[in-house]
């Protein structure tokens, strides 16, 4: 028996998240996830009469494929997938992990090689500004083990979240979107060594209510690039390419990061910032705000 909250789930996707029309074509690719998942979503892309395709990926796979992996079949990957996604209409990926720390040790120089040749063309420059696209998480043991929770009671709190009312959300977030368009200085000060200031003035805001990642509920900006001063201190452990970062403390001067220090691996956290086409400025940097 399927579980109703998978059904729920993918029932939101697909009306509320991707707004699937009749006709259309959606990749739904699913990461060390339940069959059911990818199965109750092709069920709710039929039911209002798209046309749903499926990718299934593991994540032990992924890394036999990367380790060892050579720019040529990284560029071979990538042509036929971004050929796929050059037909879709709308993209869901269910991204789930049977270990968050799978990609870890593999070497940086193949990591920076396949996001430049496969990440970057297919999903940052095909799949994320032409298709409408969802990307959430998908609660397992591991992800319930970080938040130090039971399986059961983490995967009860992550259904609730992510089949939450988004319409109701994006009602009540226009007040706050307002605000944040009439702001112009803000500071952050926080636990720790948190305080940090920057400028917002002019820059556009946008709500997040489900439509690109669930769970949602910020309404987001970014800095005026050089405005930002201070410092920023991580008070939870931050898991990137499979690597745990813990204690890490940003300190920006005028947009840039002048220092970037971690409890452990901290030279790999700088060297991550370096890959920045060369620079470490914060353009880009999101800063939200959740309305409920």
């Amino acid at each position: 028996m399927i579980d109703p909250r998978i059904t729920r789930l993918a029932d939101v996707l697909v009306s509320h998240s991707t707004r699937l029309t009749p006709g259309e074509h959606v990749l739904i690719e699913t990461f060390d996830a339940p069959d059911a998942v990818a199965i109750e979503l092709v069920k709710a892309a039929h039911r209002v009469g798209a046309h749903p395709h499926v990718a299934v990926r593991r994540n032990r796979i992924a890394r036999a494929l990367l380790e060892a992996g050579a720019d040529a079949q990284f560029e071979t990957w990538s042509a036929y997938d971004k050929g796929r996604m050059e037909r879709m209409d709308a993209y869901i990926a269910i991204r789930g992990s049977d270990n968050v720390s799978e990609l870890a040790g593999i070497d940086a120089e193949r990591m920076q090689s396949y996001g430049k040749l496969y990440q970057k063309p297919v999903h940052l420059e095909q799949r994320v500004k032409n298709t409408k696209w969802c990307v959430l998480r998908w609660p397992s043991p591991s992800m319930a083990q970080l938040a130090q929770m039971n399986t059961a009671a983490f995967e009860d709190f992550y259904f609730n979240v992510c089949t939450l009312d988004y319409q109701r959300m994006a009602d009540a977030v226009q007040p706050l979107k307002s605000r944040m368009e009439r702001t112009d200085e803000v500071r952050i000060a926080g636990p720790g060594e948190t305080d940090i200031t920057f400028s917002i003035k002019d820059i556009p805001v946008v709500p997040c209510t489900g439509s690109h990642n669930i769970p949602d509920g910020e309404c987001f900006t970014s800095p005026v690039r050089d405005s930002v001063n201070g410092v920023m201190h991580y008070n939870t452990p931050t898991i990137y390419r499979g690597i745990t970062f813990e204690n890490i403390k940003l300190t920006f001067r005028n947009g840039q990061i002048v220092d970037a220090t971690a409890d452990q691996n901290g030279e790999l956290l700088k060297d991550i910032f370096d890959t920045d086409d060369g620079a470490r400025y914060v353009g880009e940097f999101a800063i939200g705000f959740n309305p409920f």
